[in-house]
């Protein structure tokens, strides 16, 4: 497995997406993670162990290979990250990883509810993700 791991960790750094994004206009972001490459057989092992979603991107000219997209939501994006994080490279994305990690769930009440000083530990930590040299 930790092989496994490795390699995946290999495909993200160059291939992959951390980030923050949110369904409706009134909640906070939750955590996504993706890869997309045009070798759907490089995604599938990624699916069956960590779960998500594979979906085919749309080709804008004739000439372009189909490409597909792997992503994974919330808790599972944030047990993908703690698998890989040892492996990863890339310094954002390592960055943003390692963020997530020590302050989502801390920051995130499990019932929705959030006091005034919840909210603005929330809104810090959002600005911290995207904006890291401003923090």
């Amino acid at each position: 497995m930790e092989e496994f791991q490795a390699y995946v960790a290999g495909v993200f750094d160059g291939e992959g997406t951390v980030t923050l994004t949110r369904q409706r206009k009134t909640e906070f972001r939750s955590p996504v993670v993706s890869i997309s490459n045009t070798y759907l057989e490089l995604l599938s092992p990624v699916k069956q162990v960590y779960g998500g979603t594979i979906c085919s991107k749309r080709a804008y000219k004739l000439h372009h290979t189909p490409s597909y997209a792997w992503s994974v939501h919330r808790n599972r994006a944030l047990d993908f990250l703690q698998d890989i994080l040892p492996y990863m490279r890339h310094p954002t994305k390592r960055y943003r990883a390692q963020l997530l990690l020590d302050n989502y769930k801390r920051l995130t009440p499990r019932n929705g509810r959030y006091t005034n000083a919840m909210i603005e530990a929330k809104r810090q930590f959002e600005h911290d993700f995207f904006h890291p040299s401003t923090s």
